[in-house]
């Protein structure tokens, strides 16, 4: 089955790009555009008008097309834990609820030809379809991904920065090295340290660090999270899956993840080509980078990345921001 999928997947690519697109025979789940396709067929008995065969017939197709599109439906897989199919079987109102939705979705192409008609329906899994399987009651509330305040001082500032600073200002000592700053409690430290300088400090110093708090606040806002996970085979694709470090912490989606961004938006969304990815809207242009290592113990649709990393997103506040308004992007290689 897993080769199927790859040849389905491959053929797919060439129709649609780089588009995560895993298709069956009646239809398919687009992971980057966030859709559920199918394709239905349908014919009327021969006795009829000419107008009455396209109208039945396309009845008959669209009703088909519903058919194939719940079962694939089904397939969705929401987190590690929960897939639709699963969720439907649990319970009557949501299947209810998820049928009530396919009956709705678009007939997005259409054909007839032979008194054979044939369309094709689409839904998003974003907005009312994941509203009703992933409902807010159920949305976790982890652990919060919190931003790490180091607490910086003037004294403390000076006492560990001091060799850092004497370093870079001496004649000859790393002069080809610039002066740059690695997160937002750090800028905010040195701003502080910017304003005693003006007043006790010389002014060569005072534009130095001026300068590198402008190139920090110029370049270091990240527009969103991208993952890099083309690494991790094991990684099974989901509408919400979790980020997690090495030690299982959470670090999306946490309580402080809007839960109307992650239905309307879909927790994430996918791409197979790195800078593609980057490009893409949902992280804009400057997205923070880190690579996935491996999925998260048996749980297939948590990816792992590094504490290292962890600690570098928590430690960017535009980072946090973006993530948590559904700003992440995993690349993947299936």
């Amino acid at each position: 089955m897993k080769w199927i999928v790859i040849f389905l997947l491959a053929f797919s690519l060439s129709a649609r790009a780089k588009e995560v697109v895993i298709e069956t025979s009646a239809g398919g789940i687009n992971w980057s555009l966030g859709i559920v396709y199918a394709n239905g067929y349908g014919t009327a008995k021969p006795d009829l008008t000419a107008a009455q065969k396209r109208i039945l017939s396309r009845r008959a197709a669209m009703v088909d097309a519903q058919r194939n599109l719940l079962e694939i439906t089904k397939g969705v897989r929401i987190t590690s834990v929960l897939n639709t199919g699963q969720a439907m079987k649990e319970s009557r109102e949501i299947a209810t609820r998820v049928e009530g939705i396919i009956k709705g979705a678009q007939v997005t192409s259409s054909h007839y030809q032979n008194d054979v008609a044939t369309v094709t329906m689409s839904m998003p899994i974003s907005g009312k379809f994941l509203r009703a399987i992933y409902s807010e009651e159920q949305y976790p509330v982890e652990q919060k991904a919190a931003l790490h305040q180091n607490n910086f001082d003037i004294n403390r500032l000076l006492l560990t920065s001091s060799k850092r600073i004497l370093e870079f200002i001496l004649p000859g000592a790393r002069a080809s090295e610039s002066f740059i700053i690695t997160n937002e409690p750090e800028a905010n430290a040195y701003r502080k340290l910017i304003q005693w300088m003006q007043e006790n400090a010389s002014a060569d110093l005072n534009m130095i660090l001026n300068e590198a708090v402008i190139q920090y606040e110029t370049h270091s806002q990240f527009s969103g999270l991208l993952i890099d996970a083309s690494s991790v085979p094991a990684f099974e694709l989901a509408t919400v899956p979790k980020i997690r470090d090495e030690t299982g912490k959470i670090l999306y989606p946490t309580s402080d993840t809007s839960y109307d961004d992650i239905v309307n938006k879909r927790g994430v969304t996918y791409d197979f080509d790195l800078q593609d990815a980057i490009r893409n809207k949902r992280v804009a242009t400057t997205p923070f980078i880190i690579k996935a290592i491996s999925i998260y113990k048996s749980l297939p649709s948590d990816l792992t990345i590094t504490k290292a990393d962890a600690n570098k997103i928590l430690q960017s506040q535009s980072t946090i921001t973006a993530m948590n308004k559904a700003g992440v992007l995993i690349v993947v290689a299936i």
